[in-house]
């Protein structure tokens, strides 16, 4: 417990210190210089993400980092463990990702700013027309260069089975011809929902080969929630295999 109580102390100490960080991202954006912006942003949030991970005392591997393309017209696939798995992904995937988030982590205080620094957008899973135009909104910005994270399965499983794959949430990759590269995340319920309590735990993240949804034929989309869930869950098995 004194664990938690000093782990959530240190986690809102760190964020409300990093409005001092926008000191120099805004000025790099008054003067134009996007490219150099994004590195900026890219650099800060990875070394924070990955600092709140580590400070729980958990052991990160990364596995298939050859898999990621040069390119940035991605979108990533993931399962969803726990409230780790964007630092996670943030921390340990070298490239500027944003999600696809509730709604209501808008209302997080300079949380949500950083959310939207990084081209996250916001979906509010009760309105149909809404999370229409976020689709559309959200393939539109994979586009233009900004590669973005879902979680099909729509909420977190709080352990390590892999629930069903919404087929409407991977219209997003489809619909802006990404590469769709699928992510394994295994361990990270333990650092967390399992106990209540902030633990060190053992955690893996597997980046799968990607696929092309440019090239996906008609057929191909109708089970490439399927698929997706079937690659994701292969790293799993194998994992408890070898364990």
């Amino acid at each position: 417990m004194v664990r938690s109580i000093l782990w959530f102390i240190y986690f809102w100490i760190i964020l409300f210190c990093t409005i001092l960080l926008f000191i120099p991202l805004f000025f790099l954006r008054l003067f134009s210089l996007k490219e150099y912006s994004e590195r900026y942003v890219a650099c800060i949030t990875s070394v924070w993400a990955r600092n709140i991970v580590v400070t729980t005392g958990t052991v990160v591997q990364v596995v298939g980092l050859e898999n990621l393309p040069e390119t940035n017209n991605i979108c990533f696939v993931s399962n969803h463990q726990g409230q780790f798995d964007i630092p996670l992904i943030i921390g340990y995937i070298p490239k500027l990702v944003g999600f696809v988030a509730k709604k209501e982590l808008i209302r997080v205080p300079i949380f949500n700013v950083w959310m939207k620094t990084i081209n996250c957008i916001f979906i509010d899973r009760g309105h149909f027309r809404q999370s229409a135009r976020v689709i559309i909104k959200g393939a539109e910005s994979i586009r233009k260069g900004h590669p973005l994270v879902i979680f099909p399965e729509g909420t977190r499983s709080k352990g390590d089975k892999v629930g069903v794959f919404r087929k409407g949430s991977l219209q997003l990759a489809t619909r802006s011809n990404a590469l769709i590269i699928p992510l394994t995340i295994s361990g990270t319920y333990r650092i967390w929902e399992e106990t209540g309590r902030i633990t060190p735990a053992k955690v893996s993240l597997t980046i799968h080969k990607p696929i092309d949804a440019s090239e996906l034929l008609d057929d191909d989309k109708k089970t490439i929630a399927t698929r997706l869930r079937e690659i994701i869950c292969s790293a799993l098995e194998k994992e408890k295999k070898e364990s």
